[in-house]
């Protein structure tokens, strides 16, 4: 089921005894107004950084869970709207799972939420956003029941401080892997002059970033600035994953990628035509 309201484009599918579960969409479509009512009421605060915002007992529940995740993950350099698509798909994966169902997988425009109560593995495709090639790169998830999985990157939606590709994290709660893969991915940056940067609020006046220099363009990357960049979104993910708030994360950058995956159990990343 497709869902597009607002800035939500939903991909919503749910299963239930191997069989394709039929939402009612009227319902869902009124959920999904509702939440975002809720996140637009706060905007002015979830646009501040997180450190700002100490108070969140008098909020409605999925401008809280924006705050939580990005307090968790930088509470300094991220706004609560580094997490929100991942909270939408949390929030209304939350919503149905009362209607018994074995498989859920919320899709927010690319921010994953998912309920995997069949013990089956779940393979999830790593596409290039700037190329829009085939997968070269494919997650196998077994053993874990309730997670999220997002990726952010330059050239995808939303603005980056960063060079990476693409960052996919996965980690117990959408809210969170949408938060991490925005910090791993800001934390990418390298400077050099072939990248390109603006003020955010040159581009978009009501971004949350406003003060923010966003990449822009990045015409060429020697080989020593990939590795700097790609080492330092790992340090971060591994710091991340020794803190638990993660699973693991993917970076990827002109066809290089390092990651945390270590072993096979229960993520392990697959390259085609390659180890």
């Amino acid at each position: 089921m497709f869902i597009e309201i607002g800035p939500a484009s939903l991909v919503v599918n749910g299963e239930k005894e191997g069989v394709l579960y039929e939402f009612d969409k009227r319902r869902i479509e009124e959920k999904v107004r509702n939440i975002l009512q809720d996140i637009r009421e706060y905007l002015p605060v979830l646009k501040q950084k997180s450190y700002r915002i100490k108070n969140t007992k008098h909020m409605p529940d999925v401008p809280k869970r924006m705050v939580q995740a990005a307090k968790l993950i930088d509470e300094m350099s991220l706004t609560p709207m580094a997490a929100v698509a991942g909270s939408v798909s949390d929030a209304l994966k939350e919503y149905i799972m009362d209607e018994g169902l074995d498989r859920i997988s919320v899709n927010n425009g690319g921010d994953i939420s998912i309920l995997n109560r069949t013990g089956k593995g779940m393979k999830v495709g790593i596409e290039d956003i700037l190329t829009d090639n085939a997968p070269r790169y494919t997650l196998n998830i077994t053993g874990l029941t309730n997670y999220g999985l997002a990726t952010s990157g330059f050239g995808g939606r939303s603005f980056t401080l960063g060079l990476a590709d693409s960052v996919t994290v996965i980690a117990p709660t959408g809210a969170v892997a949408d938060a991490a893969a925005t910090f791993i991915c800001n934390n990418t940056s390298v400077n050099t002059a072939h990248v390109l940067r603006k003020k955010a609020c040159e581009i978009d006046p009501l971004t949350d970033i406003p003060d923010e220099y966003v990449t822009t363009e990045i015409k060429y990357l020697t080989e020593d600035v990939i590795r700097d960049s790609l080492e330092k979104g790992l340090q971060l993910a591994s710091h991340l994953k020794l803190d638990r708030h993660i699973y693991d994360a993917i970076i990827k950058l002109k066809e290089r990628i390092v990651t945390t995956i270590h072993g096979d159990y229960p993520i392990t990343l697959e390259v085609q035509n390659g180890n």
